[in-house]
């Protein structure tokens, strides 16, 4: 472990990165199954927002698929979808096949939605000469007992996927159904006060997980940001990545970013929850950290979107 933490420290690089992964694709819709008719054209205009955001700013995205989002005679945009990610050169992970959480599946059962997540996006990246190499867990779950997290990984390895990370989380799977409620309104006051908000808050998990990842490996190393495919984020996709160029990061895949030697710290905590890895690193390397640190979403996007007359966005 020791030996792991120099060559962290060797390799630490004087100017901050990060990559952007994007999941559930080809949309985040809220069931398990195809695309709708009525989601087909959202996702389409979701998208596209993203894909001409990540063109202009020249970012190598990752992005991670629902096999049954892309699998129904409904789902043909979203098989479209996936077609445009891979002609601009972006990479698709596996997110399996339903995006059920693994802490209720047997392990067979979670070959299964490996297997049949990989079905869905291997033939597409194959046909543009590339293949599948990375593989995210719905909800970072990654095995709650010893038995289910080591044979999975075992089973990942032995089909060629690398395990994708991530360090940066931003509730925006929260914030995107609170602010879906506000469009619905019609809110244009409403909905651009939210957008503020959330970036407001996205400003600060970033600086929360620079902070956290810098005390546990003893500098920053390169960043995994986690983001979903929804309305918010396509609505604030720019801004988002102009707040990372702010800070002082440059936009690296997800293989670039995984390159660095923190990333091979063995992953030997077993969870429940969905932590990111500063926590995950915290535990293996035996750093105290204390989460309660960590900014929350305010109640009031917990609870409906509405904001308060009193609120004043803070620049955190």
């Amino acid at each position: 472990m020791l030996v792991i933490l120099a060559w962290c420290l060797q390799a630490s690089a004087q100017r901050r990165t990060v990559a952007i992964t994007v999941d559930d694709l080809p949309y985040a819709g809220h069931t398990r199954t195809g695309l709708t008719l009525g989601d087909a054209a959202i996702a389409r205009e979701v998208n596209h927002k993203l894909l001409m955001a990540f063109k202009k700013y020249r970012v190598p995205v990752t992005g991670f698929v629902i096999g049954t989002r892309a699998d129904s005679p409904e789902s043909k945009s979203g098989s479209d979808i996936l077609r445009e990610w891979i002609r601009q050169g972006l990479d698709l992970g596996n997110h399996t096949y339903s995006h059920a959480d693994i802490n209720q599946l047997s392990v067979p059962e979670i070959e299964d939605e490996i297997v049949r997540g990989e079905t869905i996006i291997a033939p597409l990246m194959k046909g543009a000469g590339r293949k599948v190499e990375f593989f995210r867990f719905p909800m970072n779950h990654t095995g709650d007992t010893r038995v289910k997290h080591d044979t999975i990984f075992a089973f990942l390895t032995l089909r060629g996927y690398k395990l994708a990370t991530c360090t940066i989380d931003n509730s925006d799977y929260m914030y995107n159904d609170a602010y879906l409620r506000i469009l619905a309104e019609k809110d244009k006051r409403n909905a651009q006060r939210f957008r503020l908000e959330y970036l407001a808050y996205t400003s600060s998990e970033i600086d929360y997980y620079a902070s956290l990842n810098k005390r546990v490996l003893g500098y920053e190393p390169p960043q995994v940001m986690l983001l979903h495919d929804n309305r918010l984020n396509a609505d604030v996709i720019k801004s988002v990545l102009a707040l990372f160029e702010k800070k002082g990061y440059k936009f690296v895949s997800l293989v670039t970013a995984q390159s660095d030697p923190a990333y091979s710290i063995p992953d030997t905590f077993i969870t429940q929850y969905g932590w990111m890895w500063g926590y995950r690193w915290a535990k293996e390397l035996n750093v105290k950290v204390d989460g309660r640190l960590e900014p929350e979403p305010p109640q009031w996007v917990v609870n409906s979107g509405r904001i308060p007359a009193t609120y004043t966005a803070s620049p955190r």
